[in-house]
């Protein structure tokens, strides 16, 4: 029975084990560098392409706001139409009426208008910049994770063709058993977080970068007051909230002038054709018998012009201001909010020094140790190798942790520049 449960076991283990052998053959690796990567990314990104169109459409916007409004109409009526004559003589022709009116805007309106829709731009110039660097920033840190992988699985191989020249046969095949185990898990945490990669950059990807490059990047030193003032300056939560605030001001004004009313002026003309008023009269001369008569009375056609202006009187304009008290508590909320997220960026700019602190006070310890490892070998050439790819390992660690606690600490005081690997 337990022979049986023994056998199921290993049929099961050499299933997977070759499934996924086959599913690591069909993905292959592209090589790529982390500037080429980034490049792809801010590219084919769709969070960052949706925030590009959000800016496309506040310029087109903007073209839209900058417009006059004058809102012409034009209008056209004919009579008037008798349904029944007054009386015999009554004859007048329908007449056609043609009237133009148009809107004349209150005073400052359309500045108003072009104002915040230009303050609207840059508020979402401000937040495409925003999404631009969290993106980079996740893939930036993804990019780190897989380097590492791949530089430990260098470090494996490298171990593995120092231990196959080794002549201690016995101790050698130990560890290279061992070895390759754990260069065999490495492999598969690398194709992991690769594939991880291809989160950041859309549909263009078919292939898991491999990433190339060092994670020893040198050690800095920071004046933390410096860095405090820097990310409160340029934070770009803060820029956001700038932003805002400019937007929601302008947005008082635009209440502001709102209230100045708009005048309709409107001219029109009316034109009556000829006619004849049949109020004749016909007469015999009783001297001479001669008849005499008069059809009436002949009008000529008349054109008359008619102008007027529309004053609306905003009466509910002055007993009420909740359009501009609503207006100007949104831009003391985001001032409210801009001070409070200053206050935050003082503590987290704190945090993540005293975080690099702790990251860089490693990675001396770390190369120290390895530089010490490599200046006094063992007298066991195996115990050497393996010593050395130990404390390697732990040294890639170190850099790694340090590589990302300085990237933090290069966000949280507003800098987004991408160290070069």
């Amino acid at each position: 029975m337990c022979k049986s449960k023994f056998l199921q076991t290993a049929l099961g283990v050499l299933i997977v084990t070759l499934c996924s052998s086959a599913f690591a053959m069909e993905l292959k690796y592209s090589a790529m560098s982390l500037t080429e990567y980034l490049d792809i990314v801010k590219q084919n990104n769709g969070q960052i392409s949706n925030a590009s169109l959000d800016v496309q459409t506040a310029n087109a916007n903007k073209e839209a706001q900058s417009l006059y409004r004058f809102n012409p109409s034009i209008s056209y009526s004919r009579g008037a139409y008798q349904n029944q004559t007054p009386y015999a003589q009554y004859n007048v022709p329908a007449s056609n009426t043609y009237a133009l009116a148009f809107n004349v805007e209150g005073w400052g309106k359309r500045t108003a208008r072009e104002n915040l829709a230009q303050a609207q731009i840059e508020a979402s110039s401000v937040q495409l910049d925003g999404a631009n660097n969290n993106v980079q920033t996740g893939a930036l840190n993804a990019y780190i994770d897989a380097l590492r992988l791949a530089l430990m699985v260098k470090s494996y191989k490298d171990a593995l063709s120092k231990i196959s020249a080794t002549k201690d046969i016995s101790k050698a095949k130990d560890a290279e058993g061992f070895l390759n185990r754990s260069r065999a898990i490495f492999e598969q945490d690398l194709l992991y977080t690769s594939l991880s990669l291809l989160n950041y950059t859309g549909r263009v990807l078919k292939e898991p970068p491999y990433p190339i490059g060092k994670l020893n990047f040198p050690v800095q030193s920071f004046n933390v007051e410096e860095l405090v003032l820097q990310a409160q300056n340029n934070r770009i939560e803060v820029l956001n909230l700038q932003a805002m605030i400019d937007v929601a001001d302008k947005n008082v004004a635009l209440v502001t002038k709102n209230r100045n009313v708009d005048v309709m002026p409107y001219i029109g003309q009316t034109r009556t054709p000829q006619y004849t008023y049949n109020n004749g009269v016909s007469y015999t001369l009783p001297n001479i018998g001669q008849t005499i008569s008069s059809s009436g009375t002949t009008y000529t056609a008349q054109n008359s012009i008619t102008a007027g202006i529309t004053i609306p009187i905003p009466i509910n304009n002055y007993l009420q201001t909740a359009d501009i008290v609503s207006a100007a508590n949104q831009k003391l909320q985001f001032e409210n909010k801009l001070q409070d997220t200053k206050a935050q960026i003082r503590v987290q700019v704190l945090q993540a020094f005293l975080q690099y602190e702790g990251a860089r006070d490693s990675l001396i310890n770390a190369q120290h140790d390895y530089q010490t490892t490599i200046n006094k070998p063992s007298k066991d050439p195996v115990a050497t190798i393996m010593n050395t790819r130990d404390k390697e390992g732990i040294l890639l660690d170190a850099q790694t942790n340090h590589l990302k606690a300085l990237i933090n600490l290069w966000r949280q005081s507003g800098n987004y520049s991408v160290p070069n690997l």
